[in-house]
């Protein structure tokens, strides 16, 4: 989601689509740094439940609801990986603003360069979706399902200039609604996995990073990828496998592999700036639990 959003003066600002509506809103930080305080932006006074309903997006989007608290309490046992937790106290899961999104990403992504997958990102944003302005600046959001299942295959592989992407994402236009975001959310995951997989195009490996990123089901590792196992080594030492963690962090295995990457991320921003008093924190919404 690069360039999809402004970060600055404490403030996150994105555009969504809410029922149908186009919406800007804005998160900021309280001084204190305990509360949150947002701002819609439309083009029209919104209605009530539209306004409600961002608001819960702007929620799910950024986890606010987590009580992380229990995740610390099982961090605090593992003396190799609590400093990694005190490093981004407060950190939340920041996801995908919504399922098609994700879904959409997980095709855009695969064994594809990721400038390349982000162009075709932006372009079917910019065809199918919707741009507010604010001081100045153009805010564009990710088509909802209602605009993007208007998208004939032709204007997919336009947009994508890839064929087989197009193809993909047509699948996925077509099947979206029997995935049933509810279900996906509170089914055992399994089924909720095998749900994903009738989409062309969605493996094993997509249907976990769309459940995990786009909806916030934290409780299963399954992948082992090789900058894992490297994060993992210069934490633990070598020998430490995902089904210990697992085991150890159950329900929270997911918020042990955010908070994982967002170490790793910390410290490479930290070499870059040269001065980790001065490194900006790994996520646009770390916020106190």
């Amino acid at each position: 989601m690069a360039g999809e959003q402004h970060v600055g003066e404490g403030a996150l600002t994105k555009a969504i689509i809410v029922d149908g509506t186009p919406v800007l809103f804005r998160v900021r930080g309280a001084p204190e740094g305990r509360l949150l305080s947002y701002e819609l932006f439309s083009e029209e006074e919104l209605p009530d439940q539209t306004a409600k309903s961002a608001a819960d997006q702007i929620s799910f989007f950024l986890s606010l609801d987590d009580n992380i608290r229990p995740f610390y309490e099982i961090a605090e046992k593992d003396p190799k990986f609590y400093p990694t937790v005190q490093q981004l106290w407060g950190l939340h899961h920041v996801k995908f603003s919504s399922l098609l999104e994700i879904s959409c990403w997980a095709i855009l992504a695969q064994r594809i360069q990721r400038p390349i997958a982000q162009r075709a990102k932006r372009a079917i944003t910019e065809k199918f979706g919707a741009s507010l302005e604010l001081e100045g600046r153009t805010y564009w959001a990710f088509p909802d399902y209602g605009r993007l299942r208007q998208a004939t295959p032709s204007q997919l592989r336009l947009a994508t200039q890839n064929q087989r992407i197009a193809e993909r994402l047509d699948s996925l236009l077509t099947n979206f609604e029997d995935l049933d975001e509810h279900f996906l959310k509170t089914a055992p995951y399994e089924k909720a996995s095998e749900r994903l997989q009738r989409v062309k195009g969605i493996g094993e490996w997509s249907a976990q990073f769309i459940l995990f990123r786009g909806l916030g089901r934290m409780e299963r590792l399954q992948y082992n990828m090789k900058p894992v196992t490297r994060m993992m080594e210069a934490i633990y030492g070598p020998g430490k496998t995902l089904d210990e963690i697992n085991g150890q962090y159950g329900r929270w295995s997911g918020y042990w592999s955010l908070y994982l990457w967002g170490s790793s991320m910390a410290s490479r921003l930290e070499e870059e700036d040269g001065d980790s008093s001065s490194a900006p924190p790994s996520s646009s919404a770390a916020v106190i639990p």
